[in-house]
């Protein structure tokens, strides 16, 4: 039952009890009793109303939330540590101090358009991030905090969703010829790093996988490797993007240049069950190859030497170099895209104008009008063609 209190003011402030039987009390305060009961016992009647939500618990800032939701989630040791800087630097400063109830769409609008304009190359300075995509995996780690507060019962809604974004820059890949690969290759110095390539262009892994592949899984006398495990930057998973693992034909000149050690571990930290073999392309001094150092140190240098600067080749695009191969080899999409490790076909169809142009089908649906012989018809352009260009 709803009560009043009487202030220091000569005020009265109204009184009443939750589900959970805690106090609560009037926002306002009144200058009579009755009134500040009333008031009191209205609210009390709505908090027993099934649904209802204390509007106090709204009141805890994202910043402590956020505390409470990061211990409670369950992901990738490679998300975490790739989401800390993006907290760090763009939520905390932004959302740290407001409470929950008080974030509206409008703000959340204004402050992922900032972030935009940030992204926003200077003139004679490049772009400090990745356009459109690093800007929504931003807003999509302060969804996620909102949604786990929706369903925390501290907010009512989301007012983080449905944020307009710009659209996204349509992909660049770059696609390799034999002659540019082979003129790649050739300038790269050592051995051990040539066979990384080889093994890149020649089985379509993604760098993790490569980075992560163990000698146990390399069957030399099928030539047949299975692509199972993946390093993320901190552990072995034990399956690569998909979670399928996918066995993957390795022909001879992709391993020509492979050195293989005996070893009975890799000496990395495996997420779940026991390593069984070492790694196949270990860093030359242990452990597993980092791309960035391998970018600057072997890929950059050799882009320069092949004098392919122009095309601006990234050590993903012999994946597509891979892909491309086989559709101009006319390998069907659909074996492609499950060498590729694809979930979906779709994500296959990128390649699907690199296949090989027949136009039997279209020549056959439309031959020569009737009546018209097509060949003179083209030779008699053709004379007058010359004709013209004779007369100039």
């Amino acid at each position: 039952m709803a009560w009043a209190e009487k202030l220091p003011t000569g005020k009265y402030r109204g009184l009443y009890r939750v589900a959970d039987g805690g106090r609560r009390s009037t926002a306002s305060e009144y200058s009579r009793r009755a009134q500040a009961e009333r008031a009191a016992a209205q609210l009390e009647a709505e908090a027993r109303t099934p649904g209802w939500r204390d509007p106090k618990l709204g009141q805890i800032t994202w910043g402590e939330w956020f505390e409470r939701w990061d211990r409670a989630r369950v992901i990738e040791n490679s998300t975490r540590s790739s989401e800390a800087s993006m907290i760090r630097t763009h939520i905390m400063p932004f959302w740290k101090d407001r409470p929950l109830i008080d974030i509206r769409k409008h703000d959340v609008q204004v402050w992922v358009n900032d972030i935009a304009a940030e992204n926003t190359a200077r003139e004679g300075q490049p772009a400090k991030y990745r356009a459109g995509k690093t800007v929504r995996r931003i807003l999509n780690v302060l969804v996620s905090s909102l949604s786990a507060a929706v369903d925390a019962d501290l907010i009512g809604a989301n007012p983080a969703l449905r944020i307009k974004l710009a659209p996204l820059a349509p992909g660049r890949q770059v696609y390799l010829t034999q002659e540019q690969y082979h003129a790649l290759v050739s300038a790269v110095p050592g051995e051990t790093d040539r066979a990384v390539l080889d093994w890149l262009v020649g089985t379509g892994a993604r760098w993790g996988e490569m980075a992560g592949q163990h000698t146990h899984n390399l069957n030399l006398r099928r030539g047949l490797v299975t692509i199972a495990d993946v390093w993320d930057g901190t552990e072995i998973k034990p399956y690569p993007k998909g979670k399928r693992q996918r066995h993957v034909p390795v022909l001879p000149w992709v391993v020509e240049r492979l050195q293989i050690v005996s070893a009975p571990s890799c000496g990395l930290r495996h997420k779940e069950g026991m390593c069984r073999s070492g790694l196949l392309f270990p860093a030359p001094r242990g452990g597993a190859r980092d791309d960035r150092n391998f970018s600057q140190r072997v890929w950059a240098p050799a882009v320069k030497a092949a004098g392919l600067v122009d095309l601006n080749p990234t050590i993903h695009d012999l994946r597509h170099t891979y892909a491309s191969w086989l559709i101009q080899g006319g390998v069907p999409i659909e074996r492609v895209s499950q060498l590729l490790g694809h979930a979906s076909i779709t994500t296959t169809m990128i390649y699907a104008h690199l296949a090989p142009v027949q136009h039997d089908d279209v020549a056959f649906a439309l031959p020569a009008p009737s009546g018209a012989n097509l060949g003179q018809t083209l030779n008699l352009a053709r004379v007058t063609m010359l004709n013209e260009k004779s007369r100039d």
